[in-house]
């Protein structure tokens, strides 16, 4: 096999499963390979191995002349799907994240501390240290109680994407959050659904994965899930705007300020993103007060700031730091 093994010939097994030939160039090889390799047998062989660890799949499987390449078996997996084509599963989508959830744990030294299932009782212990719950503040909590929290969203183009994922790798737990929405409160509300999952022990091994989040789920661990994250955002105030209509995002805002005078520890954005999601007919203007109050949609570079804090970089392999670099880029 090794005699005529070619970076074409990769490249079009790789396609069939759902990896572009640009994807596997940009994350799947390491950054010093240059298309002079692509010929070369013994240098596509060290390529095939780097592709194979960064996209999670067997290496024989990948080097075998009449057959597909296989991902690696994941951990014991439980899907929240809301798309109605429950057999679509993401395998790539939640391959990638699983790798990277991998990789980050590898290289974090971190005692996982269980986090109270009452919301209220998480929400008193963040704003015993912080003005507001906000996604900064949620990720300090995290980071604290030995969660890492990482954004990656660098799929392959055209892949049915997931919204995030908790996968228990080296005794705590890891939180991958991948929705294209990055204005803060909405990775908050997102890392707080999450923390949820966990909170209310939906997941004590492996891994779990949401494809959506959404308020009219049919599933009683999501329903639960939304529900803690709303109230460790928003407190008492869940649904408080729900009898009311707006002309504009303008007018919504000045009634949120108002009324949140009584609790300065609830984040305004917060309270205009829980309106539109109880009213989904003006969630396009909850998300405009959202960007009136904060116009910022750099959440994930807040997420992984966090994570380059906390990753010893120098525990590392080259190849893995490469892959991080590459796979978490812009």
């Amino acid at each position: 096999m090794t005699q005529t093994l070619s970076m074409s010939v990769l490249y079009k097994k790789l396609s069939a499963i759902g990896f572009p030939k640009r994807f596997v160039q940009e994350k799947g090889l390491p950054s010093w390979w240059n298309e002079e390799l692509d010929n070369k047998p013994v240098a596509v062989l060290e390529g095939a191995g780097h592709i194979a660890q960064r996209l999670h799949l067997d290496l024989k499987s990948l080097l075998a002349e009449n057959q597909n390449p296989q991902f690696k078996p994941l951990l014991h997996t439980k899907f929240k799907y809301h798309q109605q084509d429950k057999a679509d599963v993401p395998d790539v989508a939640h391959q990638l994240a699983s790798r990277v959830a991998e990789v980050v744990a590898d290289t974090i030294k971190l005692e996982f501390k269980p986090i109270p299932s009452d919301p209220h009782q998480v929400r008193s212990e963040i704003v015993a240290k912080h003005p507001q719950v906000t996604l900064y503040s949620l990720l300090d909590y995290c980071w604290e109680h030995g969660i890492a929290v990482v954004y990656f969203k660098n799929y392959p183009k055209n892949t049915r994407k997931i919204r995030g994922m908790i996968q228990w790798q080296a005794e705590h737990p890891v939180i991958v959050l991948s929705s294209g929405k990055t204005q803060p409160v909405c990775l908050a509300f997102d890392l707080a659904h999450e923390l949820g999952h966990l909170a209310l022990g939906h997941i004590k091994e492996g891994i779990l994965i949401d494809d959506d989040i959404k308020p009219d789920s049919d599933d009683r661990e999501e329903r639960d899930s939304n529900q803690f994250a709303v109230k460790l955002l928003v407190n008492s105030f869940d649904n408080s705007l729900c009898q009311k209509n707006f002309n504009n995002a303008q007018a919504l805002k000045n009634t949120i300020i108002q009324l949140i005078q009584s609790d300065s520890t609830i984040d305004p954005s917060a309270l205009a993103l829980n309106y539109g999601w109880y009213n989904k007919n003006y969630f396009a203007l909850s998300m405009g007060c959202v960007n009136l109050i904060n116009p910022a949609k750099e959440g994930h570079k807040t997420i992984n700031n966090f994570l380059e804090q906390h990753l010893n970089w120098e525990e590392l392999s080259d190849d893995n730091a490469d892959y991080l670099d590459q796979i978490l880029g812009e």
